[in-house]
C-alpha cells in the first residue's frame, strides 16, 4: 500500500486550495487596483494628447496670423524699431521753421519705449501755412512722432512763435 493514502491527497488538495486563495488574494489586492489605475491614466493621457493636438493646431494658426500681420505692418514695425535721433529731426523740421528747439522731458510713464520731447519753433511768416505743411508731411519722417495738444501759436513782431509737445516712439534700450 501507498503510505499517506487518502490523507495525503486531502493534505495536497488543502495546500492547493490555500495556494489558490493566496493567489486570488494577491490578484484582488495588488493587480486589479493597478489595472484600474492604468486604465485611468491611459484615459487621462488620451485626453491630454487630444488637447495637446488641438492647442498645437491653434498655435500654428496663430503663428500664421502673426506672420501675416507682421508682413502687413512691416513698414510700421521697422519705423518703430529705428532709434530717434534729435539732430536728424531738428534738420528735418528746419525745412519748415526758422528757429527749432527740441528738449527731452522726463516722463512719469513706466514704458521705456516712450520718449517725450518739448518742441518749440519760430516761424517768420504772416500765416501758419508752413506749420500746417509740417503737420501734413510729418508722416513722411522716418520715425513715429505724435503731436500733442495744446499747440500754442503766438504772434510777435511780424512772425509766429509755435510751441507744442510731441511724443516720440522709439525702441530705446536702457
Amino acid at each position: 500500500m501507498i503510505k499517506g493514502g487518502s490523507g495525503g491527497a486531502v493534505k495536497f488538495l488543502l495546500y492547493v486550495l490555500i495556494f489558490i486563495i493566496i493567489v486570488f488574494a494577491f490578484v484582488f489586492l495588488f493587480i486589479i487596483p493597478q489595472i484600474k489605475e492604468y486604465k485611468s491614466s491611459q484615459a487621462e493621457y488620451s485626453l491630454n494628447s487630444k488637447q495637446y493636438e488641438i492647442l498645437q493646431e491653434e498655435q500654428v494658426g496663430l503663428e500664421e496670423q502673426l506672420k501675416l500681420i507682421k508682413a502687413e505692418n512691416e513698414k510700421i514695425i521697422n519705423t518703430f524699431s529705428k532709434e530717434f535721433n534729435i539732430d536728424d529731426f531738428t534738420a528735418y523740421s528746419k525745412k519748415y521753421f526758422d528757429d527749432v528747439k527740441l528738449t527731452k522731458i522726463h516722463s512719469d510713464t513706466n514704458s521705456s519705449a516712450l520718449n517725450i520731447y518739448q518742441f518749440s519753433a519760430n516761424l517768420k511768416a504772416q500765416n501758419p501755412k508752413r506749420f500746417y505743411n509740417f503737420v501734413k508731411d510729418l508722416h513722411l519722417y522716418e520715425g513715429i512722432v505724435k503731436i500733442n495738444f495744446p499747440i500754442t501759436i503766438s504772434s510777435q513782431n511780424n512772425h509766429l512763435e509755435i510751441k507744442f509737445n510731441m511724443s516720440v516712439y522709439s525702441m530705446s534700450s536702457k
